[in-house]
């Protein structure tokens, strides 16, 4: 196999443990949601198998990421640093009106008299 494509393997299965691991996610957890089984996500984790379009669209909707992100290569100083968290559009989306909810129904302090 080219040396270039066994690199691609390599980086997207790091990706793929990366991001389950931000999600909070094992492997079994992954594979259900996949419909696919932890023994194959381990292989794609270690760049085993040469996995398809169909299984790596699928993680990345069970990771509520873009296809893209899998194939993403992090700056050797991010992956030391463990620095880089990815938020999808969707979750801050989530965020911004669950903040916009808070400090609509928030009162305001109560005034004491000196």
């Amino acid at each position: 196999m080219p040396e270039n494509l066994r690199a691609i393997r390599l980086r997207v299965g790091r990706n793929v443990r990366r991001l389950r691991r931000l999600r909070a996610f094992t492997q079994e957890r992954l594979a259900e949601h996949v419909g696919n089984t932890w023994k194959h996500i381990g292989q794609v984790e270690r760049g085993e198998v040469n996995v398809g379009l169909d299984i790596l669209s699928k993680i990345a909707d069970a990771l509520s990421i873009d296809i893209a992100d899998l194939f993403a290569e992090l700056s050797r100083r991010r992956r030391e640093k463990g620095s880089l968290y990815l938020i999808t559009e969707r979750e801050l989306s989530q965020i911004e009106d669950a903040v916009r909810n808070v400090r609509a129904t928030a009162k305001p302090p109560a005034r004491t008299s000196n």
